[in-house]
């Protein structure tokens, strides 16, 4: 029950993130006009703040809902948890609906490793190199289509919730990344950084 139970906490704390796109969405459509108030400076001046929210928000709920999917295909299974294979075969089967949805959306996974997750390469081809050809990607890209996934990820966690509701029962709420990780803090100065790194290559270009 450990290694499905971490598995499930991956899910759910996945699921928790992808959820929150749909709040995020219902409150900055409700206050639209209130946040493109908010004007960026320079090179982004002409980007509405709401417009910014929505796609960027767009993006890393791609990537988190492929991250999401990713661990209930392949590690959420019968094959890595064999004693509880067929509570998990009951499980796959109700949300088969989900995954067939999930099919429709052909170019889901490529879009996020060629354009999100990495370095905007194709075939190891850049996408800004002259004879790149325009791909076509077939992804949640409206925001509809991303609330609908958000759904759809709501259902795979009910779905396990019903069957194996004891998983629930031994979540720990307060559980998260940040009590599984440590991070060094360091005070700096962005400004004398900056300058070191400026002066460094100052000196490198004198001295070619």
């Amino acid at each position: 029950m450990e290694k499905l139970l971490a598995s499930f906490k991956t899910l759910s704390h996945l699921a928790t993130q992808i959820l929150f796109f749909i709040e995020v969405h219902e409150t900055y459509t409700q206050n639209e006009d209130y946040l493109n108030k908010v004007k960026f400076k320079g090179h982004y001046s002409n980007l509405p703040l709401a417009k910014a929210i929505s796609g960027s928000l767009l993006n890393y709920s791609l990537i988190i809902s492929n991250s999401f999917f990713d661990e209930y295909n392949e590690e959420f299974t019968s094959s890595k948890h064999i004693e509880y294979a067929d509570r998990i075969n009951k499980l796959k089967k109700l949300t088969k609906p989900v995954l067939k949805r999930l099919s429709k959306w052909t170019n889901f996974k490529d879009y996020r490793n060629q354009f999100l997750a990495h370095n905007l390469r194709v075939n190891n081809n850049s996408i800004f190199d002259g004879d790149f050809a325009k791909q076509d990607y077939k992804i949640p890209y409206t925001n509809s289509e991303n609330i609908l996934l958000a759904n759809m990820v709501k259902i795979i966690m009910n779905c396990i919730a019903i069957e194996f509701p004891e998983l629930i029962e031994q979540l720990d709420w307060t559980e998260n990344i940040l009590s599984k990780t440590n991070f060094e803090y360091n005070e700096i100065n962005v400004a004398e950084e900056v300058a070191e790194i400026w002066a460094q290559i100052n000196v490198t270009i004198a001295n070619t």
